[in-house]
């Protein structure tokens, strides 16, 4: 019985063809070139835009590539399609997030303030046209870390890592800024500087 198990050991398994690396990418490459547009057609209708299609398609086809080795190319056309879909689903689920950090509630916010009459609006918006002048003539590095502090509301720290100076630097800009403003326009808007 022994002897049995032994000669079955021995018989030689049959010799697996070496396959050939570059053989195998051309053959590859040559699928990824006949796939493309109609990938794209598909995901059209899955898209928000042609754009979005033609990007969803190069990202599936990218990651296909991590399949490539490990996938026999009779099952890299399903494989893409999958990959595909779950690209498309990826972007959709992103824009949906995105426009929800762009969305304001309106809800309890008075857009149309009538407290003000005509005379003191348009001497707010002469106002405003003074300064707004006033910060176009200011040095640019004070008009930069100004308009970093006052329009992005940036702390003293990140300016300073924005432009690259110290804190120091930030605080004498502007108080330099603040300065020639004050001096351009008067005292009567510190609410606006």
């Amino acid at each position: 019985m022994d002897n049995k198990r032994e000669s079955a050991s021995i018989v030689p398994l049959p010799e697996i063809p070496a396959i050939d690396a570059r053989a195998d990418a051309q053959s590859f490459d040559a699928f990824i070139r006949s796939q493309f547009r109609g990938l794209v057609q598909f995901l059209r209708t899955r898209t928000a835009s042609e754009q979005d299609a033609e990007d969803a398609a190069q990202e599936s086809m990218t990651k296909l590539l991590r399949y490539r080795e490990s996938e026999p190319p009779s099952a890299w056309k399903q494989l893409l399609y999958r990959i595909a879909v779950n690209v498309a689903h990826d972007q959709f689920r992103a824009s949906l997030t995105h426009r929800r950090k762009e969305h304001v509630a309106l809800d309890g916010l008075d857009i149309a303030a009538s407290e003000h009459t005509p005379e003191q609006r348009a001497a707010y918006d002469q106002q405003v046209t003074r300064l707004s002048k006033a910060i176009l003539e200011l040095p640019p590095k004070c008009q930069r870390v100004y308009l970093l502090k006052r329009a992005h509301d940036m702390s003293h720290a990140q300016i300073a890592e924005h432009c690259g100076i110290s804190v120091k630097m930030v605080e004498k800009h502007l108080a330099t800024a603040l300065a020639q403003l004050r001096r351009k326009v008067g005292d009567s808007s510190k609410d606006t500087l």
